[in-house]
C-alpha cells in the first residue's frame, strides 16, 4: 500500500463516522426507561411553567431557536430521564453549540419527586428557566444580607 491508498482509506473512514453521527435523530425521541413513572417525571418537567415561557419545553425550543437564528452551529440532545431513587427523577437535556473556539456544553437538569409533584432545578444552566419564585436561595444568603445590611448603616452619615 502506498501513503496515497492509506490516505484516501482514513479520510474514507472518517467520513463514515462523520455521516453516522448526523444521520442520528437529533432532539429526536426521549430516552426514557420503560417506566412508568419516569414518564412521568418526563411529563411534569416538560409542561413545568417557565420564567420566560408557557413550559420549560417551549423555553429550551427558543433558546435553540435563538441560536440558530444566530447561525450558531449546534447540537441538541434529546431528553434523557434517570431514576435516583424510587419515586424520584433526574430529567435533562443537554445543548452543545459550537463557541468561539470550542464547543460549550449545556445542561439542562430537574428533579422530580412524584409523591408531591415537585420540579426543582439542579443544574445552573437550568436556572434560568426557572420562574423567580422556584429558584433555590443563595448559600450563605442569611448572612450574605446581614452583612450588607450592617456596612451599609455604619457608612450612612448622620
Amino acid at each position: 500500500m502506498n501513503v496515497r491508498s492509506v490516505f484516501g482509506f482514513g479520510i474514507l473512514v472518517v467520513l463514515i463516522v462523520v455521516g453516522f453521527m448526523f444521520s442520528r435523530p437529533q432532539g429526536g425521541t426521549p430516552d426514557v426507561p420503560d417506566d412508568p413513572e419516569a414518564h412521568e417525571a418526563l411529563e411534569l418537567v416538560r409542561s413545568h411553567p417557565a420564567r420566560n415561557a408557557p413550559t420549560l419545553e417551549d423555553a429550551i425550543n427558543q433558546y435553540v431557536e435563538e441560536l440558530s437564528a444566530q447561525g450558531t452551529p449546534l447540537h441538541q440532545g434529546e431528553w434523557q430521564v434517570g431514576k435516583e431513587r424510587p419515586g424520584v427523577y433526574a430529567v435533562r437535556m443537554l445543548v452543545r453549540e459550537k463557541g468561539f473556539n470550542e464547543w460549550i456544553e449545556r445542561e439542562f437538569a430537574w428533579r422530580v419527586t412524584l409523591k408531591d409533584k415537585t420540579v426543582r432545578v439542579i443544574s445552573l444552566a437550568a436556572i434560568h428557566f426557572m420562574p423567580f419564585h422556584e429558584l433555590p436561595p443563595l448559600p450563605h444568603q442569611d448572612q450574605i444580607s446581614g452583612r450588607l445590611m450592617e456596612s451599609q448603616s455604619e457608612t450612612r452619615p448622620g
